[in-house]
């Protein structure tokens, strides 16, 4: 298969299903293997250059399973936020990269990615821990995973997206942000997105309006009609004026954020080395988009 048009270094770079794959620098860009997790075996070669990628599907691989893990069911969404902000060439290089079928390690990596470098130490861990069962590092996010890790698998068993990002926003050290990231990159509910801490600052400058109320989403089960909060803090207002475009945008606007100081070394440099630039030029389009959608 061969993939014309997106940026794999940028979607990757933003996707928690990153660990999932191994990585090859390689002249002109990077390979990259699909070596855990419930489907692999998929083989892209990612050229920076052209933007093109030759892809290599295992036989058994549905193609809604290839869809999904490359980002290629989303992409249309990125498309149209392009032609709405005349951002062809820029915005629309992106992809939602998510996979239901490794919802369990996406849960374990967004666990693990509390308060740490998500490219040093996340994916390090969560790659650790696929392969050998543990994680040799002594921090409390792994301590905290260690003691959660057999609830977390329980709470993504239920066949709900909804119902799991409630059952995970129970355990301890997750949060609303953790749980709609969840079902973001877990199951491609682009309605939702976490509030970290690039969204949330870009967003304050439209909305003057609270973060969700743990409490509430959890008795809501994360439907805002439902809330006695809707409308009345930052998420509901988002979903209510954004709908599928709040995690796109969010996506970007991580990508942008987390740009301004990503380090030349290891996985990011791979990944994102050469497209440092467009940091203030994705922040100008997803400011623009947010500017007419939450200033009306």
């Amino acid at each position: 298969m061969r993939v014309k048009g997106i940026n794999y270094g940028l979607s990757l770079y933003s996707s928690y299903t990153l660990p999932l794959f191994d990585l090859e620098e390689v002249s002109g860009g990077f390979i990259f293997r699909k070596r855990q997790g419930a489907y692999r075996g998929l083989v892209c070669r990612f050229d920076k250059r052209s933007f093109e990628t030759e892809c290599k599907i295992p036989r058994y691989w549905s193609k809604e399973v290839a869809y999904k893990t490359l980002g290629l069911d989303k992409h249309f969404l990125y498309r149209k936020l392009a032609s709405e902000l005349d951002g062809k060439g820029l915005v629309d290089t992106i992809t939602l990269m998510y996979s239901p079928s490794d919802k369990t390690v996406v849960a374990y990596t967004i666990y693990l990615s509390q308060n740490t470098s998500y490219h040093t130490n996340t994916v390090k861990w969560v790659r650790q821990f696929l392969e050998t069962g543990v994680i040799e590092a002594r921090s409390y996010q792994v301590s905290w995973f260690m003691e959660n890790m057999n609830l977390i698998r329980e709470s993504t068993s239920l066949e709900d997206p909804l119902e799991e990002a409630a059952r995970l926003l129970t355990l301890r050290g997750v949060g609303v942000k953790s749980s709609q990231a969840y079902l973001l990159y877990a199951h491609g509910l682009t309605e939702y997105a976490p509030l970290d801490r690039h969204y949330k600052t870009l967003v304050s400058e439209y909305l003057d309006l609270p973060p969700p109320d743990k409490n509430f989403c959890l008795r809501a089960f994360f439907n805002c009609e439902k809330c006695p909060l809707s409308g009345k803090c930052m998420h509901s207002r988002l979903r209510s004026r954004l709908g599928y475009f709040n995690g796109v945008l969010q996506s970007i606007v991580y990508i942008a954020g987390s740009l301004k100081k990503a380090g030349g070394r290891g996985i990011v440099e791979v990944l994102v080395g050469g497209f440092e630039d467009l940091s203030d030029l994705l922040l100008d389009k997803a400011s623009l988009y947010l500017s007419r959608r939450l200033s009306t």
